[in-house]
């Protein structure tokens, strides 16, 4: 693995402040002098200045990265750093996690399969005083038979038994629900149906953008119309 070097310092250049201010000045001869054009001459000069200020916005940014781009590859190297620690870390993170979360699934799975073996043996205790409450009643025993349907009626149907698993100082587990789409066209049908939840369905924008593009004015689907958004570029020279 090869040694990341992380500099001590980083140099940071100073802009000319020339430049800084040359930004102000062509906004001022733009709001002065093209603010309004009527003329032939008058785009032909606008579009000059139009070059010159794509100029000052390349220098501009060339200023900019010269500053940036010490701290940038700085921060780069920081970051790669502490990544693979980090990555160690966060491994390890979810192998203890995995291992606890199947241990508490099997925990709950042997309590659920408890309580149902205890209700289960409760139904049949249900069951047999209420057929001894009839063999008594049969006999003659009605005092006897009434006290047999009283302890089956008071006889619990379910008994809750305690997860071990969920006594663990310092850690806690949690439960999050998502969403799976298992069916777009129901889902589709349904919201078709019931617009209320018309949120639910976001259109794919990237596709109707792409369809747009290639089809520009002739694009025809219900719903969606062709936006032309015009923009004026100026080069450099």
């Amino acid at each position: 693995m090869s040694t990341t070097i992380v500099p001590e310092s980083v140099a940071i250049a100073r802009p000319d402040p020339a430049l800084i201010q040359s930004a102000n000045e062509l906004l001022v001869l733009a709001r002065s002098t093209h603010r309004v054009i009527a003329t032939q001459e008058q785009c032909e000069a606008a579009s000059e200045d139009l070059k010159l200020i794509r100029a000052r916005q390349r220098q501009l940014e060339d200023a900019r990265t010269s500053i940036t781009r010490p701290l940038t590859d700085a921060q780069r190297a920081i970051n790669n750093l502490f990544r693979v620690p980090r990555e160690m870390l966060d491994e390890a993170e979810r192998v203890i996690k995995g291992s606890v979360l199947s241990y508490q699934a099997a925990e709950e799975r042997k309590r659920r399969e408890a309580e149902a073996i205890a209700a289960e043996t409760l139904r049949r205790e249900r069951e047999k005083l209420e057929a001894e409450a009839l063999r008594a009643e049969a006999s003659g025993k009605f005092e006897k038979a009434e006290a047999l349907r009283i302890t089956a009626a008071v006889t619990p149907t379910r008994i809750d038994m305690a997860n071990a698993a969920a006594r663990m100082p310092g850690l806690s587990s949690r439960s999050t629900w998502r969403a799976e789409l298992i069916d777009k066209n129901a889902l589709v049908r349904y919201v078709a149906q019931h617009p209320e939840w018309l949120d639910l369905l976001e259109p794919n924008m990237v596709a109707l953008n792409g369809l747009a593009r290639s089809q520009k004015s002739a694009l025809a689907l219900p719903g969606v119309r062709a936006v032309e958004n015009k923009q004026l570029v100026a080069r450099a020279d």
